[in-house]
């Protein structure tokens, strides 16, 4: 039996696993953000893990490939994010600077401003949204094929991505809630060294932005493993980021890191639920 401290330091919790992986090669899921009735991807129920609290653990972008820093922000109100071009401004270029001294990059490009996510019965938050609910699939933002892709898009396109000299580029999301602790839909990340390519399914994320209409990016979701070891770090504050990898073109580093919002069952009834704030990266390295 588990001592009292161990049993603190985790809890057990629905993981949503995708249930149905193509039984053919270059068949791809589909997850509709917008109208989750149209995605071919199944995922429910969820199978139940041990998500362990990794605060106090030393952990390295490289090894398990997420870590938690501290970061005050300039932002003294997070509702502004994509509402306001100034604060969304402001915002783009702390997270720049931050994950430019966590990475030790040469230099960070962020891929677009900060995107506002809050639990599903933010209903007046969410109206004025696409894509702010928290996906509840382990899940990866990019394939290898399509992190490649985006990255070489983006050079053609974008004089800040000049990707002459760099022997080393990584994608990276940087995550901050911003609801006080507790949060009821805590974020959980998986030790990328626990996951093999055997554990990937490819699932085509159909999304919506304004201005832009619809947009499709093949992503990666995963199988069920026992191996998985999934962490989290509870009752994060706003002063607080969380920072982990989404593909790194060196195969000798951990790559891509599985990532979920799942319902903790140890926090109380009635609280408001969680509200958060992420952001990508490109970190090229010279």
């Amino acid at each position: 039996m588990p001592d009292s401290a161990t049993l603190e330091a985790r809890v057990r919790a629905d993981v949503n696993y995708v249930r149905n992986p193509p039984r053919e090669p270059g068949v791809a899921l589909e997850f509709v953000t917008e109208d989750e009735s149209r995605s071919t991807m199944q995922t429910l129920p969820g199978c139940p893990v041990w998500i362990h609290n990794a605060r106090g653990q030393q952990t390295d972008l490289d090894r398990e490939g997420f870590v938690l820093v501290r970061h005050v922000s300039a932002v003294t109100d997070f509702s502004r994010i994509q509402q306001d071009e100034a604060v969304d401004a402001t915002y783009v270029e702390e997270m720049a600077g931050l994950l430019k001294e966590v990475s030790g990059a040469n230099d960070v490009v962020m891929l677009g401003g900060g995107k506002k996510r809050f639990g599903e019965s933010a209903e007046e938050d969410l109206a004025g949204l696409l894509n702010g609910k928290p996906a509840r699939y382990p899940h990866a933002d990019n394939t290898d094929q399509s992190a490649v892709g985006l990255v070489e898009l983006m050079a053609a396109f974008l004089d800040c991505v000049n990707l002459e000299g760099v022997h080393r580029w990584a994608l990276f999301n940087m995550w901050r809630a911003v609801s006080p602790p507790p949060q009821d839909f805590p974020l959980a990340v998986c030790d990328a060294r626990t996951v093999i390519s055997a554990d990937e399914v490819t699932v085509t994320a159909v999304t919506e932005e304004f201005g832009a209409g619809e947009i499709r990016h093949d992503t990666t979701a995963y199988r069920y493993s026992p191996d998985h070891r999934w962490h989290y770090f509870r009752d994060m504050t706003r002063d607080e980021v969380l920072i982990f990898k989404a593909h790194d073109t060196d195969a000798a580093r951990v790559g891509r890191v599985p990532h979920t919002a799942f319902t903790d069952p140890s926090c109380p009834p009635g609280i408001p639920t969680r509200a958060s704030v992420e952001m990508r990266g490109l970190a090229l390295f010279r």
